[in-house]
């Protein structure tokens, strides 16, 4: 064999093993979920104290609570975003980029599913569609995990995206249940802030 041959293989296989590494590489975006479950888990859980008499919460306060909650995570978030800039170098990494562009896409998702049910509650003047979004959420969380786990070549994350797809079909059993809210501050953390805990751990080690 020719050595331009041999050095041709040997680019290949060296090109194959920083594609291998780059998919297995840290994924930093385990702090932003996990203190999203945080947030708006701990939220669900005032809620649905409110709502069963133990906290004086009424009409309003209850959208208060929710405003607030997304401030909170909004600093949060903003502070996050800028200690991640710190580390181009991982944050340039194929799997990351995967998980980045998964959850983006599930973040669009949510968004626009929770204004499609806002205009139909309009147009048909029945706020009882409004309870498909909760299980629409989940849904969404299901596709962002597996479609994370296929793309970073990380199995574990297909439990998480069973959890999902689970929870959506538990939250919708629960429609109109007022331990709905609280199941859902129960499955953030499960799906949000342990998996994201994980991610964390994971970074750390590399």
């Amino acid at each position: 064999m020719s050595p331009e041959t041999n050095a041709l293989r040997e680019d290949i296989s060296y090109m194959r093993r920083l594609a291998e590494q780059g998919r297995s590489g840290p994924i930093l975006g385990g702090m932003f979920l996990a203190a999203a479950g945080l947030v708006f888990g701990a939220t669900c859980f005032v809620d649905w104290a409110a709502r069963s008499g133990w906290l004086p919460i009424f009409g309003w306060g209850f959208l208060y609570l929710w405003l607030g909650a997304f401030a909170v995570f909004g600093v949060i978030w903003f502070a996050l975003y800028y200690r991640l800039r710190s580390f181009p170098g991982k944050a340039a990494s194929p799997s990351n980029a995967a998980f980045g562009v998964a959850w983006s896409a599930c973040a669009i998702g949510v968004m626009v599913a929770f204004a499609s049910v806002e205009i139909i509650a309009a147009v048909i003047k029945s706020p009882i569609v409004l309870n498909a979004y909760i299980p629409t959420l989940f849904a969404f969380y299901g596709v962002a995990w597996f479609s994370s786990a296929a793309m970073a070549r990380r199995p574990w994350m297909f439990a998480a995206a069973a959890g999902s797809f689970a929870f959506s079909l538990i939250m919708a059993v629960l429609a109109e249940n007022k331990l709905q809210i609280a199941v859902m501050g129960v499955a953030l953390l499960l799906l949000l802030t342990l998996p994201g805990l994980q991610l964390m751990k994971e970074e750390a080690r590399r």
